[in-house]
């Protein structure tokens, strides 16, 4: 993944209020015994189905961590993160 790619993606995760199930999982832990859920567009994937508030998904801290680490590993002269996600 390159530097711009991580950087969007964090980005994304910063502002979003909003995301579906599969990128919270993907990005977060589910924090909750029981949600809100409507049908609204993701605002991480982008994609129209089931959402519920970041802040179920612990505002995506584990996503984020693991990004911003990913972020920091690759050098200032190049664009590519060594290791795979």
């Amino acid at each position: 993944m390159t530097k711009a790619e991580l950087q969007r993606i964090i980005k994304k995760l910063d502002a979003a209020s909003v995301c579906c199930f599969e990128c919270g999982i993907k990005y977060g832990i589910y924090s909750v015994g029981c949600s809100s859920v409507w049908e609204a567009k993701c605002q991480v994937c982008g994609s129209t189905k089931k959402v519920t508030e970041a802040r179920d998904f612990a505002y995506f801290v584990t996503g984020l961590r693991s990004l911003h680490l990913q972020l920091a590993a690759i050098p200032e002269n190049k664009q590519k993160v060594p290791f795979n996600e």
